[in-house]
């Protein structure tokens, strides 16, 4: 172990009289050493002070690292979504498989796949010598789910590859192209869209041959003189004995918060879709909780720890060890007594069979560390992913079964807070006026309109001339709204329901809340009145306004659209807490009780103690670090002090030394003249 001494007051006495006695003096390292003697105690007092802090300071950063580690680590725990994982196993997923898109009830399905979905495919029945042979000219009509649009050819593209360019670049949902079957060249008209509903109807009119519907000229592409070489076909499928038919093999809403998506036709064989609790990583997570606790709990009892820290070789303590850095220290006490208050404090509002760490297989050990039973806890997750989730999550519960959960911050004060709902969100919406009843013919004096939606203005679109059943307009309409290239680009859509009481057309929009819009612009379905929808300016959406209370407290918020996020600056409440609020009722809807699992409560607790502003560690960091930079600012003045004496004793050593000097020379100027009158008197 490496020591070091300060000469005292009577050792440097004797050195000097020792260096004058032998007429050498040395003035710089006598002029060091008095210095270093004159601020040695206050260099000693505040190397111990920093000392002292430094260790401190060591501590408290190796306690708020640990703490933010410890929470950074835990993280998917606090998240209450990740509890209500699914997975959907299918067994044969050449035939079916299923994705899971939202929180669908575990169960089990059984399918039977009898077809696809396909998209229609039409090609020419002629295959031509040349893909620049001239077709004909006139106007060519093509029509995809509803939507009709009309293409004139001209002598400017009324070759297989005019054609084809025309109708590509028309955005109507159908792909054209010049294929050649080595026999010759093929026009190829195929939907981009799958369905029965998306099939193409091709018509020509004004054909410069004189005939519409013959097997020359441009009407040579009409429907009746192409070759259907694939048919617009909906998938069908047997789902638990009902048979379902879809315009997609992607098919959404039939499961609720689960898609599936058709592969390939089995008929009569039943394929079987598996939908669980997905918890393959919450075991490891919960797990790794346990062990980060009780590696947290090692470095508390290690900061707070009276045993001598460990040595090296050397015997000089072992660099970077915090053994002891926090013994004694009042608030290491109070930050162990709070976590361990935390993992006592009950879960309020838990029922059933999980209510405690111990329902899941953690208990408390005498040491305070934690253990866990494996098997009990697979077993919890098996059963109750949910109530597991309550355990170590934040969440809360809605008495309303139309108001859900979201999210949270650690700023959400817990508790239980009574729902008022002013205004419901809502879709902006468009009522006709009443048709009148029965079917509908549409023709070419009422088949086109306009729209804008969510602010994006759709072409003008061209119904499918024909009698519709009320019901079967409405998806006319919603389907060329929807297929609309601007429409669908934005991100938007709509939906139409017939209301057969009222005899009247809704259009909604499918998004809610302030920034959803809808307007009726222009066209003949809406002035020739056989809808009951007329030219409408825009209207807009609702965001949800509500409140919610406790204790006489309201916390009110205006969300977008059925999203709410509370952002109220008031003590105690719960700032940040997400929840959607769907449904149309207005008033009281039931309360909504929020709650902290250990995880979360932990990780709130941690943050809590780090905040470098009111945080318990973090303002001990703080006030530690002014410490040390006021004795740094008492070490500058004691060098500053040193210099001073340093300078002061090299003046006056050095006057000393310059005078010892002469002296010594004047002594050597009198023995020699002395041994000079000595030698002259010994001659005579």
């Amino acid at each position: 172990m490496t020591t070091s001494t300060t000469p005292t007051n009577s050792e440097l006495g004797a050195s000097i009289l020792n260096s004058l006695g032998l007429n050498k003096f040395d003035v710089t390292t006598m002029s060091k050493t008095l210095a270093t003697a004159s601020v040695a105690a206050q260099r000693a007092n505040l190397d111990s002070e920093n000392t002292k802090y430094t260790t401190e300071k060591n501590g408290y950063d190796t306690l708020q690292q640990a703490l933010q580690g410890f929470s950074s680590q835990i993280s998917a725990l606090t998240d209450f979504s990740n509890f209500q994982q699914k997975s959907v196993v299918s067994s044969d997923s050449s035939v079916v498989d299923a994705t899971v898109t939202g929180a669908p009830a575990n169960s089990t399905y059984q399918i039977e796949v009898q077809n696809l979905a396909t998209a229609q495919t039409l090609a020419t029945q002629t295959a031509f010598s040349s893909a620049n042979t001239a077709i004909g000219q006139g106007t060519l009509s093509l029509t995809v789910g509803g939507s009709t649009t009309n293409i004139t050819i001209d002598s400017t593209n009324d070759t297989l590859t005019g054609i084809r360019d025309a109708v590509n670049s028309a955005g109507l949902g159908v792909t054209a192209s010049v294929i050649n079957v080595g026999t010759g060249y093929k026009l190829v008209f195929a939907s981009s869209q799958t369905g029965a509903s998306n099939q193409i109807t091709i018509g020509v009119s004004g054909d410069t041959d004189g005939n519409n519907t013959d097997a020359s000229g441009l009407s040579q592409l009409v429907n009746a003189n192409m070759n259907e070489t694939v048919p617009a076909q909906d998938a069908t499928f047997v789902l638990n004995g009902l048979t379902i038919t879809n315009a997609s093999n992607n098919i959404a809403g039939v499961i609720d918060g689960v898609t599936l998506n058709l592969k390939g036709a089995d008929l009569g064989q039943t394929k079987t879709l598996q939908i669980s609790s997905d918890t393959s990583k919450l075991d490891q997570n919960i797990s790794d909780f346990v062990d980060l606790y009780n590696s947290l709990d090692n470095i508390l009892g290690t900061l707070g720890s009276y045993d001598a820290p460990p040595t090296d070789a050397n015997g000089d303590p072992v660099q970077g060890d915090q053994t002891g850095a926090l013994k004694g220290d009042p608030a290491l006490r109070d930050i162990k007594n709070q976590i361990r208050q935390a993992m006592i404090d009950s879960i309020p509002g838990l029922s059933g069979s999980i209510q405690s760490m111990a329902d899941i297989g953690i208990t408390s050990n005498l040491d305070g560390t934690l253990s866990l039973d494996k098997a009990k806890l697979s077993d919890a997750l098996a059963t109750s992913p949910d109530a597991v989730g309550k355990l170590f999550a934040a969440s809360a519960n809605a008495t309303d079964n139309l108001v859900t959960y979201k999210g949270s911050t650690t700023d959400t004060v817990e508790g239980t807070y009574n729902l008022t709902v002013n205004v419901a969100a809502a879709q902006a919406s468009i009522t006709g006026g009443s048709t009148g009843g029965g079917n509908i013919t549409i023709d070419n004096t009422n088949n086109t309109l306009q729209v804008s939606v969510d602010g994006t203005s759709s072409s003008t679109l061209t119904l499918a001339a024909g009698t519709y059943t009320p019901n079967d307009l409405a998806t006319a309409i919603a389907t060329a709204i929807n297929n609309d290239g601007a429409v669908k680009s934005g991100g938007s859509s709509v939906s139409v329901q017939y209301d057969s009481a009222t005899q009247a057309f809704t259009i909604n929009t499918d998004k809610y809340g302030s920034t959803s819009t809808l307007s009726l612009d222009s066209g003949t379905l809406l002035t020739s009145g056989v809808t009951g929808l007329a030219v409408t300016s825009q209207v807009t959406g609702q965001d949800v306004q509500g409140s919610l209370e406790q204790n006489g407290t309201f916390y009110t918020f205006l969300g977008k659209g059925q999203d709410v996020t509370i952002n109220s600056i008031l003590a105690g409440s719960p700032k940040g807490l997400e929840f959607t609020v769907d449904g149309s009722q207005t008033g009281a809807r039931g309360t909504l009780t929020f709650n902290r699992g250990y995880a979360d409560k932990l990780t709130k607790l941690f943050a809590d103690m780090t905040d470098s502003s009111t945080g318990l560690i973090g303002t001990r960091l703080s006030n530690i670090q002014e410490k040390l930079d006021n004795i740094k600012e008492q070490q500058t003045k004691v060098d500053d002090r040193y210099n001073q004496i340093l300078t002061r004793y090299q003046t006056q050593f050095g006057a000393l030394q310059a005078l010892l000097n002469q002296l010594d020379n004047t002594k050597q100027s009198l023995s020699n003249s002395l041994a000079s009158l000595l030698s002259s008197g010994s001659k005579k």
